[in-house]
């Protein structure tokens, strides 16, 4: 087996080797729902932005994607399509003029069974609205007033996580203008209306109707606040689902279609786009990737004087954030010193992607001391965003959204806060331990086990926010408590290893499907996955070593080959029931990491 190890190694290595740029980045696609494609459908054909090139391939990616009995998937094995995505489709579609109504007749049938357009998610909605398919005012409303709530009240718009606030500033612009925008290109969805709700909008202004001059200003608020944070290429925080919203939202204040801000958010929009599938990410993963595969690389012994790990280390460097975001709200003391998801994100550094630069520059820390410098501003920013309850979270501490969460909107409860997660928490705490020297016994190390031992499930797993999702929180929630020192024998370590070890498939591989958010507990794919194999190996190898369901893990990721299903399916979790993320890194990146980590354990035995 060890030679098959040391095989597999070599050749993800250099397959690592074909992906890195002359920028020294590695580049993989970032592929999520189709949302992102059919929001460009319809903004090319609403601004009339010839490219029509563009445009046929988004809608051959969108025909490619359908389900023979007409509907949408978000994953192979959600049960019988999904409404949402299927109407975002079928929407795009027609308003593309390059689709037929005849085409789609089975997609319009499907629509109309499940309920229409208004049993689509909230998110859909928002998108519907805007080209008047339905009434805004039979979406939930946050009133304009919203935007005036100072910051230190208990409830205000800052209460929000920074990723619904970049969505919701501009949803509140165009709701509070009612702003609908329609042309040539609108298709009829008349049909599709199965049921609205029926609330006037004269019943809600008289409710809610604010002073001209508090209006105006709660409306400048929100527009201020989306300009501020519009980044350099173009885009509102490097999303390109906020981007859209923000672009209609201009429109809906008076901005002409042809001004700069918009013009520069489309080209951003156009950067976006990976071109070899023509499939518009919703936030191009390089930095991410590129961190993940140095770290990868080093532990897979790749040397640090190599061109490889050089270059993807200077590059990680050069996209070290210097500016205060929103996090320095509740953080004013702590300087900057975090990384970002994308490269065009300069000021909304997350936990996850400065840990793991971090780790992959903690090799140079000794021979440079500007990489030392550097290296020390992202661990003292990363300690400084921990959660009051002792956890981390993804982007900004203590934005608990209160009653916000409880809102009726989809994936409030989700998005809304910005909670302290298992993943994020253990994954942190690994790194402060292993890479940062940071003992068990520091009080920041000793909140983050107790928030870890709280939070497990009753049957050992750990719920994992930002991967799918029982697997992922259980293998960072044990290698977390392992790097902090908690002992095998303690209760929460035993539950979480016998999870796994019950989750292992017949072939030795894991596999989770992305329908457990849905059920809210485990639910299993009927074939394994690379990247979830390889969280699962790691963990337990972690703890027990070479042991039989390791041995099992391990051949199932020295395979020869891979069902498309096993390479395909998304292992990355956005939004619960509406987001998902296939990473084309993951196949790569964590299999290596953990046969790197098999073949130390073997060699050390030896």
């Amino acid at each position: 087996m060890m030679d098959r190890v040391e095989t597999c190694i070599k050749k993800f290595i250099q397959l690592a080797r074909s992906a890195q740029g002359e920028d020294g980045a590695f580049h993989y696609c970032f592929e999520n729902s189709l949302v992102t494609d059919a929001a460009l459908i319809v903004l090319i054909r609403t601004l009339e932005v010839d490219e029509d090139g563009l445009l046929q391939a988004l809608v051959d990616r969108l025909l490619n994607q359908q389900d023979s009995s007409g509907y949408w998937k978000l994953y192979h094995d959600e049960v019988g399509g999904n409404l949402s995505a299927t109407v975002q489709a079928y929407h795009s579609l027609l308003y593309s003029g390059k689709v037929s109504q005849a085409r789609l007749n089975k997609t319009r049938e499907y629509i109309i069974k499940n309920g229409g357009l208004g049993a689509t998610d909230s998110f859909t909605k928002v998108f519907l609205s805007i080209h008047g398919h339905i009434k805004w005012q039979n979406l939930f409303h946050f009133p304009m007033l919203f935007m005036l709530v100072p910051e230190s009240f208990p409830i205000s718009f800052y209460d929000l996580s920074s990723y619904a606030r970049i969505h919701f500033a501009p949803i509140i612009i165009m709701q509070d203008k009612k702003f609908t925008i329609q042309t040539k290109w609108t298709p009829d969805l008349s049909d599709l209306v199965v049921r609205e709700r029926n609330t006037s909008d004269e019943s809600r202004d008289s409710r809610l109707r604010l002073p001209t001059n508090l209006l105006l200003l709660a409306r400048k608020r929100a527009e201020q606040y989306m300009i501020q944070r519009i980044e350099t290429d173009g885009t509102l925080f490097n999303y390109a689902t906020a981007t859209f919203f923000m672009v209609y939202a201009m429109l809906a204040l008076g901005y002409d279609r042809h001004s700069p801000t918009i013009m520069n958010a489309i080209e951003g929009l156009k950067e976006m786009i990976w071109l070899p599938e023509m499939h518009v990410q919703n936030s191009p993963s390089t930095i991410w990737d590129t961190a993940l595969m140095s770290y990868a690389l080093d532990k897979a012994g790749v040397s640090y004087n190599s061109s490889m790990r050089i270059n993807s280390v200077n590059y990680l460097l050069t996209h070290q954030q210097d500016r205060k975001g929103d996090w320095a709200i509740t953080r004013p003391n702590i300087q900057p010193g975090g990384w970002g998801f994308s490269e065009g994100n300069t000021f909304h550094p997350d936990m996850d992607d400065t840990s793991v630069a971090l780790r992959a520059i903690t090799r140079y820390i000794s021979f440079d001391e500007e990489i030392h410098a550097a290296w020390q501003r992202g661990v003292n920013w990363l300690l400084g965003m921990q959660n009051d309850d002792g956890g981390w979270p993804a982007f900004e501490p203590d934005r608990r959204a209160l009653l916000l969460k409880d809102l009726p909107i989809n994936g409030a409860d989700s998005s809304f806060p910005d909670d302290s997660t298992a993943d994020l928490t253990g994954r942190t705490i690994e790194f402060l331990c292993n890479d940062a020297g940071i003992k068990g016994s520091h009080p920041i190390i000793q909140n983050a086990t107790k928030w870890l031992t709280k939070n497990q499930e009753s049957d050992g797993s750990w719920y994992g926010r930002w991967g799918i999702y029982y697997l992922y929180g259980t293998w960072a929630a044990l290698t977390g408590l392992k790097a902090a020192g908690v002992s095998e024998n303690h209760p929460v370590v035993k539950s979480g290893l016998r999870f796994l070890k019950k989750t292992q498939q017949e072939q030795g591989g894991w596999g989770e499907s992305c329908r457990s958010n849905v059920k809210h507990r485990y639910i299993p794919l009927s074939h394994a996955t690379p990247s979830q194999t390889a969280w699962a190996v790691n963990a337990l190898m972690s703890w027990e070593g070479d042991t039989i369901e390791v041995r099992r893990g391990i051949d199932y990721l020295l395979k020869h080959s891979f069902t498309e299903q096993e390479l395909t399916y998304p292992t990355g979790a956005g939004l619960p029931g509406s987001f998902y993320i296939h990473y084309h890194s993951y196949n790569i990146i964590w299999p290596l990491l953990t046969l790197a980590q098999y073949y130390k354990l073997s060699s050390e035995k030896e």
